[in-house]
């Protein structure tokens, strides 16, 4: 296959094809405007394949979920029998082969994965712009979780399009127009008359090197122009002008021509004997196409094939409305059946000619109809026309609030609150009205608006005032009101009292009441009488028989109040559990938060390495679901990073401030200034320690930060400030003896042993180190006994210091804390002798996070096949990573992976 001037393309994809042969995966997305040749790569692609598989996106279709994924999986589909059950439900209702509850995109994903992974093959996107959005969604997934399979993703984009960034982080590839010496060549090439050199650069130059414009031109011109004796068309028809091209051509047509022409651009997706019965309706037949099939602009009629999506576009974007109008209705006419009674709902919707209401409530069936299969984006896309075609305004704004909130569960965010101030939601019903707050504040935050979070709880409360007497609903609401409080924190407009008070009107006995209860008591009363009624909530977040959806829905509240009573194994439980349900459900947003929480606790407890675990997974998961670096700053943690405490790490926590308060995220904020002065602890800062903590603990009223009053006693005391160390050791007995949990009682003696005098402090150590042994809180036992190595040394008992010092410099290293570990150090080596630096492992021998994950599941007994699922992968890729997991660690099997792998 001859390709002018594309050398460097067909290498690049020669490349690829040789890697997939030797059972590696790629992906590439080849970017260019209209005619400049992306389609004729794919093609060259095809032709160098054995196995390959095409689809192209078909503008008209753009709106039928999983449309363009089903086409593409048509042949693999009887092979669906070998997928799990979730993946194999999940795509049989995507591909409309079963009834079931909406199928969770990532799990549609995933079976798409394992379905291409089976065989090594090609797949060629073309016109990827033009895809269903479900279906653009899940092939991009499968293209970033491409490893050891063989498989190739090549999609054809157009540059001029907007972009959705549904591609982002593939590899992509800017297709130009060609060079001046290929240009003329190809231009020669296609014409059968000598041609002018200077003339042949003109046009060479005149079309930019654009293929399609350079053949179709070529192929135009007559012998005298491309001889120089006759003027050229100016300007030379390229981009938007080739449209212009190919409207003035088919205008040239007999009208019945036309008319067969604009059904089949109508009709794309339908079949050949929809648009035969329509054009009978509007007296045109196949053999009309004659004229545009002698210009080859269109093969093959029925079907009716164009030669290029510009043309199709030339031919639907010319007709004047009333054509297109008239087109549509005949083709709705044409439509029968169950099967196409969407595509016969989208034609009437383009037949109106003004409001509709019949057409309208059709439309929103189809939309419940498209949400059934998963397909927000398409469920958001009938309800807005079905918001147009209505001609009550209190309903259309109905229908435009439900259009949102289908928005935002496609997480098209910016499109619902587009959609939400077109409904004028001030002015609607009280419930609707709620509803549209309680949208518009999802969205707010979820799209990173500027206040989003800051608003958010107020939106809230006046949403559950709006629900009137309807108390389930604005129960819903106070209780999204406090997981946005949790959020924003003190940069909220409305205070934590405030959504209180909202709270305890709506308190009950199910789930919701008792969180509305539960944190009315902690906020107004404290801990003496708020923990009983926090520990009743979490009993009901934790119930093993709450449904998954529910207990991720729910998730942020349920950690975030065991954090204010240090109930570790609780809150260990529930990030368990959700963590499994996610991964069985495939709600891979669910599960992110799950890891970004997971980071979190991991941070506050001293289990790093745990820490670390969740947060490559999630780093992997927010590359797999195309999350952009910008989107990306939300969720890093530089709590982890302080830490670790490597070089230039205040600059980068203190950006870090800087983004979570411009997005008012005050809990990440006040978070990360908690992780400062722990960092400040360490290195011996007290007083900038102490500083940071008074900012963020009310002495006299421990609440949300009483985790924080050990660190204040600490910094206090050392750096002279004894009033506020006692202050802070007042509140911290409060609320350890409130909870009464091992760890918070740990924390307590550890805490009076530093203000004790010196025959009082040995016993608190002591105790602080009983309670704290064998709790989840590794750090804080380990900062319990470099204090009492650190009290030890200044009591001159310098062997039993050197052993405490030395249990806390191994656990420290053994997490990777450095300043403590450093901080450690100076004590040991204050009692003389050396304190050797860890020994770390090399890249030859340290296992990758995602070779360490593959590790963890395999030593536990997990098949390749269900790590495969548990990690979004192939098998194919979990067998590649697996070898070589056995090679850095020396072992042959997964019994010797037990022995030789440690958490």
């Amino acid at each position: 296959m001859r390709l002018f001037g594309r050398e460097l393309e067909c290498a690049s994809i020669d490349a690829l094809l040789k890697q997939a042969r030797g059972g590696r995966s790629a992906s590439l997305v080849l970017r260019g405007e209209a005619g400049v040749g992306k389609t004729a790569l794919l093609r060259y692609a095809e032709s160098s394949a054995a196995n390959a598989l095409w689809i192209s996106g078909v503008e008209s279709e753009a709106d039928f979920p999983y449309a363009a994924l089903h086409r593409l999986l048509i042949p693999l589909l009887p092979g669906r029998d070998r997928l799990p059950t979730g993946q194999r439900a999940a795509v049989e209702v995507a591909c409309g082969l079963a009834d079931g509850p909406p199928p969770d995109l990532y799990l549609v994903s995933l079976a798409a994965l394992t379905l291409l992974a089976e065989a090594p093959r090609l797949c060629l996107i073309d016109d990827a712009q033009w895809l269903d959005r479900e279906s653009l969604r899940a092939l991009a997934f499968v293209a970033r979780r491409l490893h050891a399979e063989g498989v190739v993703l090549l999609f054809g984009l157009r540059a001029e399009d907007d972009d959705p960034g549904l591609l982002a982080g593939l590899e992509a590839r800017d297709v130009g127009g060609l060079g001046p010496e290929a240009a003329v060549a190809l231009l020669t090439d296609v014409v059968d008359t000598p041609v002018d050199p200077a003339l042949a650069e003109h046009i060479a130059r005149a079309t930019g090197g654009n293929p399609l414009a350079l053949t179709d031109l070529g192929r135009e011109l007559t012998a005298e122009q491309l001889r120089g004796s006759t003027p050229l068309p100016e300007p030379a028809p390229i981009g938007s002008r080739l449209e212009a091209h190919y409207t003035a051509r088919i205008r040239g047509y007999p009208p019945a021509t036309q008319t067969w022409l604009l059904l089949a651009a109508a009709n794309a997706g339908g079949s050949a004997g929809q648009v035969t019965e329509a054009g009978q309706l509007l007296g045109t037949t196949p053999a009309d196409a004659a004229a545009a099939e002698a210009d080859r602009l269109v093969t093959g009629s029925p079907p009716l094939t164009f030669r290029h999506p510009l043309v199709r576009s030339a031919v639907y974007g010319g007709a004047a409305p009333a054509q297109r109008r008239a087109a549509h209705r005949a083709l709705a006419t044409a439509i029968t059946g169950d099967t196409d009674a969407d595509r016969r709902a989208w034609h009437l919707a383009a037949a109106a000619d003004g409001p509709d209401e019949t057409t309208a409530a059709e439309l929103e069936r189809r939309a419940d109809r498209a949400g059934a299969r998963g397909g927000h984006t398409a469920r958001a896309t009938f309800l807005t026309r079905a918001a147009e075609l209505t001609p009550d305004p209190v309903r259309r704004a109905e229908r435009q609030v439900r259009a949102a909130e289908a928005a935002l569960t496609a997480g098209a965010f910016a499109r619902a609150l587009v959609l939400l101030d077109a409904s004028g939601e001030v002015a609607l019903p009280g419930p609707v009205h709620g509803s549209a707050l309680l949208i518009r504040s999802m969205a707010e935050v979820n799209a990173g608006a500027p206040g989003g979070q800051r608003h958010a709880p107020a939106r809230c409360l006046t949403a559950a005032a709006s629900f009137g007497d309807d108390r389930s609903l604005a129960r819903r609401a106070v209780v999204q009101a406090i997981d946005h409080t949790i959020g924003a924190e003190h940069l909220s407009t409305v205070t934590e009292a405030e959504v209180a008070a909202a709270a305890i009107a709506l308190a009950g006995d199910d789930l919701d009441g008792l969180i509305l209860a539960g944190y009315h008591a902690f906020t107004v009363d404290g801990y003496e009488r708020g923990v009983p009624a926090l520990r009743r909530a979490i009993a009901a977040v934790a119930d093993p028989a709450l449904p998954a959806e529910t207990l991720l829905r729910r998730l942020v509240i349920g950690v975030n109040f065991c954090n204010l009573i240090w109930a570790d194994d609780t809150k260990k439980v529930l990030l368990d559990r959700a963590e499994a349900a996610a991964h069985r459900t495939g709600a891979l947003h669910a599960l992110d938060l799950v890891h970004y929480l997971g980071t979190i606790t991991g941070v506050a407890l001293g289990r790093l390495n745990d820490a670390d675990r969740h947060d490559t997974a999630g780093q992997r998961l927010r590359q797999a679901i195309g999350m952009t670096a910008e989107q990306e700053l939300v969720w890093r943690h530089p709590e982890l990073v302080a830490w670790r405490a490597g070089p230039g790490v205040r600059e980068s926590v203190t950006a870090a401030l800087d983004v979570f308060e411009m997005l008012t995220l005050g809990s990440l904020h006040g978070w990360t200034r908690f992780s400062l002065a722990i960092l400040d602890n360490a290195e011996s800062r007290y007083s900038a320690a102490r500083d940071t903590l008074c900012g963020l603990i009310e002495l006299g009223r421990p609440r949300r930060y009483a985790c924080a009053l050990p660190d204040l006693v600490e910094a206090a005391l050392r750096c002279g400030d004894r009033r506020t160390a006692k202050l802070a050791l007042a509140d911290l007995t409060l609320a350890a003896g409130a909870c009464d949990s091992p760890r918070a009682t740990g924390l307590l003696d550890r805490s009076r042993a530093l203000l004790a005098g010196s025959a009082e402090a040995e016993p608190h150590y002591r105790r602080a180190i009983e309670h704290l042994t064998g709790g989840l809180g590794h750090g804080d036992l380990a900062r319990a006994r470099l204090l009492y190595g650190e009290w030890l040394r200044r009591q001159r008992r310098r062997r039993d210091a050197r052993e405490q010092l030395g249990l806390a410099l191994e656990m420290f290293e053994e997490v990777r804390a450095e300043a403590f570990a450093e901080r450690t150090r100076r004590e040991l080596r204050a009692l003389g002798g050396d304190a050797p630096m860890p020994v770390r492992q090399t890249d030859e021998t340290a296992l990758t996070p995602q070779e360490a994950a593959v590790a963890r599941l395999a030593r536990d007994g997990g098949t390749n096949a269900e790590i495969a699922a548990h990690l979004y992968l192939s098998a194919s890729t979990v067998d590649y990573h697996l070898r070589k997991v056995y090679r850095k660690l020396g072992v042959r099997s997964r019994r010797q992976l037990r022995t030789s792998l440690h958490d």
